[in-house]
This record gives structure tokens, sequence and C-alpha cells, in this order.
């Protein structure tokens, strides 16, 4: 799932602005002087305040206690798995990140259930891709009030979860719940249901229960988050100092015994942390682990995927889609578009290649806009692939880009202002945008980005992010076409900002 860089957040205009809940060179110190082996650095998460990190930390019951490792044989031989290479391939979909919203179990949910499905099927290039705004609307979850991993699962079982195309996620750029009401109208019949589910360290599990499940696939996990946890840079971490914030939930992707450590894949974007991922150590005293969830999924030989176009992407001119599968339905492909009112638009068909099959799309032949795309197997129409999303866009676009703030700019301001932004676009979204602060030297001093652009939005900006003095202050916008960037800037306002 291409998502959010989790820098925009809908807050109170002008609210007073809380300090950050730590500081780095403090938890660099603490490492040092404890002699830990990891190492702290600055993130979007680290600057923001403890409410607002407090809000991503959407686990309703925080794990109690640690995994034993006392009763682990000494002279043990020692090993590891990181689903992120193994024989050389990448079972992991992209780091996602949950933005301004206590979906922490959504996200963690989805990113075990992606890779499990994978590896079900055997194939690293099935991208499979679900919809966490889609489990956490329609599942109980609340971006105040988080929700549970067991609901999680057990609403996977029962309900199912369709593909990220049937609910985008918005709750991140928002800040607010969305309705369930909002998935497609076919969502039933693009859920995918888990045959069950187990608790690999329920009553007294043990480190090697949960090796054991991770051999099969990621676990969805808990942990207890310190305020040291979020300066993560790299190395094993163990808790150093810092206050108590909250319960948060994961995915557990590999172990390393040389380490000492469990690998997490974190929902916070790439840039927290190493690329997303941390090394977790096995005595740490977050519980990391000791609640673990590990998804059953009934694969099958004959599977399809759709690997180009990916979700959202952008598309012009003579495009080549392509497909992947296994078993022998999987040979005779066809590629199935609708457009964005849910027409049928049109019906390609995928001849052999060296990696599945391929198709020639001439978008100039369609309307500009979005559509869904789906690989299906003529001989047998229930073997197809999930849906994918992408747009079509054959002309220059045309962009405009429009800030209003909540509150008063001519007075010195300090907080999180925040701004009422109408992006439009014409036929497609607009692809990026991203808040600047220019210093009185003309240097950007603050720039942060979404990459999920709706046509109304409320942004705010961390001024702590910033020393005091006077900024220009406006919102870019970007969509690429036929190899160029194409760019529009709001109106600008100039600020004072305070202590």
């Amino acid at each position: 799932i291409g998502l959010l860089v989790g820098a925009f957040f809908a807050t109170s205009a002008f609210a007073a602005d809380s300090q950050k809940i730590i500081d780095v060179k403090t938890v660099q110190g603490w490492i040092t002087q404890k002699h830990a082996n990891w190492r702290a650095k600055e993130s979007w998460v680290s600057r923001l305040p403890k409410e607002d990190i407090q809000r991503m930390l959407g686990l309703q019951k925080p794990p109690q206690g640690t995994l034993d490792f006392s009763g682990v044989r000494k002279n043990a031989v020692e090993g590891g798995l990181d689903w992120r290479n193994v024989n050389g391939v990448n079972w992991l979909a992209p780091v996602m990140n949950q933005g301004n919203c206590g979906s922490c179990v959504a996200f963690s949910t989805v990113a075990t259930l992606e890779a499990r499905t994978s590896i079900a099927y055997g194939m690293p290039n099935l991208r499979a891709s679900f919809s966490p705004q889609a489990l956490f609307a329609c599942g109980g979850g609340g971006c105040e009030t988080g929700w549970y991993p067991d609901d999680a699962a057990k609403y996977l079982q029962t309900t199912g979860i369709p593909d990220e195309a049937c609910m985008p996620y918005t709750s991140g750029s928002t800040g607010n719940d969305a309705s369930c009401g909002q998935k497609c109208g076919d969502a039933d019949a693009r859920s995918l249901k888990i045959a069950g589910y187990t608790q690999p360290t329920s009553y007294g599990g043990s480190p090697e229960a949960v090796k054991e499940a991770l051999k099969k696939g990621p676990l969805a996990t808990t942990l207890t988050v310190y305020a040291d946890f979020v300066t993560y840079g790299g190395g094993v971490y163990k808790h150093v100092g810092g206050a108590y914030l909250g319960g948060h939930a994961v995915s557990l992707v590999g172990y390393d015994d040389a380490k000492g450590a469990w690998l997490i894949r974190n929902s916070w974007g790439a840039e927290w942390g190493d690329n997303g991922f941390a090394w977790m150590s096995y005595d740490d005293t977050s519980g990391i682990a000791s609640d673990t969830w590990a998804y059953d999924i009934a694969g099958n030989a004959d599977v399809l995927a759709v690997s180009a176009p990916l979700n959202r992407e952008y598309v012009s001119g003579k495009y080549q889609l392509t497909a992947q599968g296994g078993g022998a339905k999987a040979q005779d492909v066809q590629f199935h578009l609708k457009d964005a009112d849910g027409r049928e638009a049109g019906a390609v068909a995928c001849r052999a290649a060296a990696q599945g099959c391929v198709a020639e799309l001439d978008t100039t032949t369609l309307k500009q806009g979005r559509y869904e795309i789906v690989a299906q197997s003529v001989a047998s129409p229930s073997v197809k692939s999930q849906v994918r999303e992408f747009y079509v866009l054959n002309s220059e676009p045309q962009l405009s880009l429009a800030m209003t703030p909540d509150g008063d700019l001519s007075q010195p301001i300090n907080g999180r202002p925040t701004f009422q932004i109408t992006a439009k676009s014409a036929f497609v979204p607009m692809q990026h945008v991203e808040f600047r602060a220019i210093d009185s030297n003309g240097k950007i001093a603050a720039i942060k980005s979404n990459d999920y652009v709706l046509e109304q939005m409320k942004m705010g900006w961390r001024t702590m992010t910033v020393t005091p003095g006077q900024y220009t202050i406006l919102f870019h916008g970007e969509t690429k076409y036929n190899g160029k960037v194409y760019a529009v800037d709001s109106n600008s306002y100039t600020v004072t900002v305070k202590q």
C-alpha cells in the first residue's frame, strides 16, 4: 500500500504547543551510559508532542510481562530468519504509515496478512494488498480509541477484508474515522477470509514457539512503547529511559539469535527506524513477542496477480499490462477494466511471456480518470487476481492549490496552526502535496509530504520543527506526466514563529 507520510495532522487550530516528548541527544547519552547497542535519530515521530504520539498507539491492551528465555538451552544452535530475504526473496510489502490515527492494530494485521498470503501461495510477486481502512472502520476500531488484535483476527476469519482499492486509507490524512459504508459495493466478493488463526505465545508460550510459528510467515504482535523507542534509528533496541507512552501493534517478521533480537516492521513510514524496521532485544521490557497472532491462509495452486500497473499508478499512452500466476488455469488470461463509475471499460487478452503474461493497453482509447483492473482466467473465471486501481492521464495536468488558515496568521504563532486545503486537478487526483516553510534566506526549513491527496483536506504544521523567526509558508503540489513534473504552489503567508 503506498500511503501517507504521517506529517499532517487534523487538530484544533493554534492549540498551545507541547514540547517534544524526548530529546535525541538525551537518549543517545542514556544509550552510551548503559552500553546499549542501538542508536537514536530524529524522525517525524520523535518531533511530535506526547499527545500526538499516544494517538498513534492504538493498542487498547498492552502486553503483560515478557517472554521467558531462562529455559532456553545455552548450547542451542543459533539461528535466524528475516522475511525480507529468504533465499534471496523479499516476501514483504512496502512499509506503510498509519499517520494521525490510532489504527496500528489494523496496519499490523494487514502487514502480516499480506506477507502470509504471498507465502501461502508461494508467490513473492503476488503483491497482496488489503485495506486497513476497511478492516478498522468495519471491524470496530476508532482513531481515538484504537482496537484489539484478537478482534481483528476474528474479523478476518468471520467477515474477511477487501483489497486496498475497495476502500483506500484516508484517516491518516484527515485524522478522522471513516464510515464502513464508504467501502466498495462489491466488497464481500473481493474479500479474503482466513481459514483460522492461532496465538503461539498464549497461555505460557515460549520463544521457541514464536520462532517455529515465524517459519510459516510473519506474526502480528504487540509491545509497550516508551519515549526512547520513538527515536530508534538502528541497532538492537533495548529500553534505556523515557516515560511510558502506551501500547502499540506491529508485525513480527524475523529473529536473529546472534543479535539476541526480534525483527519488527512498524507502521510509521520508512523515515522512522531502519527504513521502517527495528531489531528489538529478546529481553527488552516492552513485552515484544509475548502476545502473537498467526493467520492461516488456505492457498492453492491456481492464483493470479496483476504486477503492472501497481496500486495508484499513473499511466499514459501505450502501457504494458503484466500478470503472473501459478497453476494450469492461469495460462489463458484476460484483463478486465472498470471505470470510476463501475462500468465495464474493456477486456484485453494476456499473451504468454517469460514471466507470466503481458498485454498492451492503449490508454488513449480510454477516458482519463480512475480505473480498476483484474486479471481473470478464461477457462476458470473463479481464478482471478485482486483488484488494482490506477489512473489514466493523457494530457497535461491542470492543477490548482489553495490554503485557508483556521486562525489568524497576522500575530506571532506557535503550536499547531491548521489549514483547509483545496487540491484540484482535472481528470485525476494530484499525485503529491507537501507543506513548505521557507526562511528569510529562501531556504526550505520544513517540508512535510503527502502522497495520498484528497480534493479537500485539513492539514497542520508543527512549528516546533523550526527555530523562532519569520517564514513564508505554502503548499506545493505535483503530478508527473510524460516524463515531466507539473507543479503548482498555493497562496502563501508570511508568519512569525515564536517560542
